[in-house]
């Protein structure tokens, strides 16, 4: 009987030691990739795992096929420039390299027939011309944003000048001199005067053997500017411009104008190779002392009327203050218009006929202080 349970508990012990083998040889279920792809994105295989994957998956197994592995582009800082700021000169509208806060210069330059040709004529912003003793005419030249190496003829001074000297912010007036009642009446006046044989004039001006007395003093911007620019002030934007592109507003075509002075008869005409209106004097083509011919890119006929100067009863005065007709020469265009100036201190303005203000072409512009009906257009 012992010996018959012992037997058993034996087969016992061995069916025991049988079933925990069995158990521990029992593995969990391989994960397919459907399932996987319920998981986070750091257990997704590889690509090339993925195709080993699918060559060991059954046919009727459902795969879900991996995103490629991205790798994230850090974009390069795009290198930013800063524009060189763009200036533009108070009496052309073009541009420069730097703001010009220099004064402007005041010249009078001869233009009687012996004075001709005149030198640095083309290099001045803006050119006055206006009615003088006898009939003549004489220019008031202003240098500001080029400079010339000789400029003359140099003559004297009117007291229509001041008007032209009084809404530019002191600038420098260069001039041969004047009578008594002009010279004293000029200390008055908001500019550095440089007159021959003044206090600033010492080396500023020298005489050409080119030509004859008086009609030959001669000075440079250089000597101008070295002489008058610390007491003098920069200028303000003195006419208005177009912009590239922008067209004149109430022009007409016209071949150019004849303006009838007395002794002095000017013509201009629209020259497209010039891109300006070339000018004639007294039949002949304006020219300055190098050759080149005078054709500003814009022309003002300003109407203006006559009274007789204080400083002497022969010499007429232009009244520059009021309001009168204006021609406008631009681009080959006439505008039939108007000026205005409310006062000695502010700056002519010119409009059209419906009175918006005139943009001329960038450039140099030469102005004619003529009387009324001494002009007539040429078509």
């Amino acid at each position: 009987m012992a010996a018959r349970t012992r037997h058993h508990l034996v087969v016992v012990c061995a069916l025991l030691l049988l079933t925990a083998a069995a158990c521990s040889s029992v593995r969990a279920p391989t994960t397919t990739l459907a399932e996987s792809a319920t998981t986070s994105e750091t257990d997704v295989p590889a690509v090339t795992d993925v195709a080993q994957a699918s060559a060991d998956t059954p046919e009727n197994a459902s795969v879900v096929s991996a995103a490629p592995a991205t790798t994230e582009e850090v974009a390069e800082p795009v290198p930013t420039t800063t524009a060189a700021p763009e200036f533009t000169a108070q009496f052309t509208g073009l541009a420069v390299l730097a703001e010009l806060t220099r004064p402007a210069a005041v010249v009078k330059i001869d233009n009687h027939p012996k004075a001709l040709p005149q030198w640095g004529i083309n290099r001045a912003d803006v050119v006055y011309e206006e009615i003088v003793e006898a009939r003549l005419t004489r220019f008031a030249a202003i240098f500001h944003s080029q400079n010339a190496d000789m400029v003359g003829p140099v003559r004297s001074a009117r007291t229509g000048d001041f008007a032209l000297l009084s809404n530019l912010n002191r600038p420098i007036f260069v001039n041969s001199g004047a009578n008594a009642y002009t010279s004293r009446a000029l200390r008055r006046v908001d500019a550095v005067n440089i007159t021959d044989g003044g206090t600033l004039a010492k080396g500023v001006f020298e005489r050409s053997s080119s030509k004859s007395a008086p009609h030959n003093l001669v000075t440079d911007t250089a000597r101008i500017y070295a002489a008058g620019a610390d007491d003098g002030g920069g200028p303000p934007n003195f006419l208005r411009f177009r912009d590239e592109g922008q067209p004149v507003i109430g022009g007409q075509s016209v071949r150019g104008v004849d303006i009838d002075f007395g002794q002095i008869e000017a013509s201009y005409r629209w020259d497209p190779l010039l891109s300006g209106w070339a000018r004639t004097q007294n039949g002949r083509d304006h020219t300055d002392f190098e050759g080149v011919r005078v054709a500003p890119e814009n022309v003002i006929v300003q109407f203006v009327s006559y009274g007789q100067s204080p400083a002497n009863r022969a010499t007429p005065e232009p009244k520059l203050t009021g309001s009168g007709d204006a021609w406008i020469f631009t681009n080959g265009l006439v505008i039939q218009g108007s000026w205005e100036r409310l006062s000695e201190r502010d700056l002519t303005v010119f409009r059209t006929s419906s009175g918006t203000v005139v943009a001329l072409t960038p450039g140099r512009t030469w102005i004619a202080l003529a009387r009324a009906n001494s002009a007539i257009l040429v078509q």
